[in-house]
């Protein structure tokens, strides 16, 4: 059976469908505004905690830096996508940029609104997981592509998708069973994201 365009998106989508990403960002979100109302005068920190006064305060949204790499924290769908950024509140009217490398870190002068900003990310570690997390599941998805795309037929994807992946192969009658892996093996770093696939022993 000749391994199409659509089949081919289609177990790529089951493959990565069954890893459960954690969306750091409203936890990062949480860490950011909790410091945020730390640093508030008692009358902002007041108008904050009225609901009826929040509205009344001017909302900001924060960008994360790390050298070059930049991230702004949005908020998601029910479907896990980004949209929005964040409203955070207790910040300047310019856009609020946090930094977390270690160089931009040590010049911070303790005590300040950035300093405690950016130790709170850094020992939170959210970011890191975030980032970590993030790498690794755009690693794992260019090698499902990949692989997936240097086959044509059904029938060779049992040599090039390891054992605990088999499932996700559409059926064709003359499959045949045992056949040897992997050509790009993945599914350890499926089951670091936190993916669910059957034990397949090894073969030495």
């Amino acid at each position: 059976m000749r391994l199409t365009k659509d089949m081919r998106n289609n177990i790529q989508q089951k493959i990565m469908a069954n890893v459960p990403v954690i969306h750091y960002h409203p936890l990062m979100a949480e860490v950011i505004q909790a410091v945020l109302c730390k640093h508030m005068t008692d009358d902002i920190r007041r108008a904050y905690e009225d609901p009826a006064q929040r509205p009344y305060l001017y909302a900001q949204c924060v960008e994360v830096r790390d050298g070059n790499d930049r991230m702004t924290i949005r908020q998601m769908n029910d479907r896990g996508c980004f949209y929005a950024p964040y409203e955070f509140y207790g910040l300047p009217r310019a856009r609020k940029v946090i930094r977390v490398d270690d160089a931009s870190v040590g010049r911070l002068e303790e005590g300040t609104l950035d300093y405690d900003l950016s130790h709170a990310l850094i020992e939170g570690g959210y970011y890191r997981k975030h980032k970590e997390q993030e790498q690794l599941y755009d690693s794992v998805r260019r090698r499902v592509v990949n692989t997936l795309n240097s086959v044509t037929t059904v029938k060779r994807l049992y040599d090039v998708l390891e054992p605990e992946l088999h499932h996700f192969i559409p059926k064709e009658n003359d499959k045949k069973a045992g056949l040897p892996a992997t050509a790009a093996p993945f599914a350890d770093d499926l089951k670091k994201l936190g993916a669910e696939l059957p034990t397949i022993p090894k073969k030495g």
